[in-house]
């Protein structure tokens, strides 16, 4: 598989429900939340501002972000951001691409603010993440001895 079709690929699959620091609330999701999470998701490449989330889901500011708060227990713009760092994680642990070509799919101009969020995220650097996956991907399976 090409770096192109793994970018690709990773940025089509579904990041709610592969993290856990996405929380959500059991239960069908409000409509205009939807809206809003559904542009968070096309548009994970660049910063969203909530006016422009409220101007998609057709509410004010200030009542989008009770909604999202009281559906998604979290504010549109945190959970934005994680998502935001799932996307880089994903990426970091199956893709080849440079840390740097993440940081940019993921939205980030800043390499601080990047690795910032994506330690306080993982609790790691994204260098350490992905050393971390490639070893485990590189260990051959141990199997349990049976007697």
């Amino acid at each position: 598989m090409s770096i192109r079709d793994a970018s690709k690929r990773a940025s089509n699959e579904s990041l709610e429900g592969k993290n856990p620091h996405l929380v959500r609330e059991a239960g069908p999701l409000h409509p205009r939340v939807q809206i809003a999470i559904d542009h968070m998701r096309a548009n994970l490449h660049r910063r969203i501002t909530l006016a422009e989330l409220a101007d998609v889901a057709n509410l004010s500011a200030s009542h989008l972000s009770r909604l999202f708060k009281t559906h998604m227990r979290l504010s549109p713009a945190e959970y934005h951001r994680r998502l935001r760092m799932e996307k880089a994680r994903h990426l970091i642990a199956t893709s080849l691409l440079s840390i740097k070509e993440i940081m940019v799919m993921a939205g980030y101009n800043n390499r601080r603010h990047f690795l910032r969020h994506f330690r306080k995220s993982f609790g790691v650097s994204p260098s350490e993440y992905r050393r971390t996956a490639s070893d485990s991907l590189r260990q051959p399976a141990r199997f349990a001895e049976t007697e």
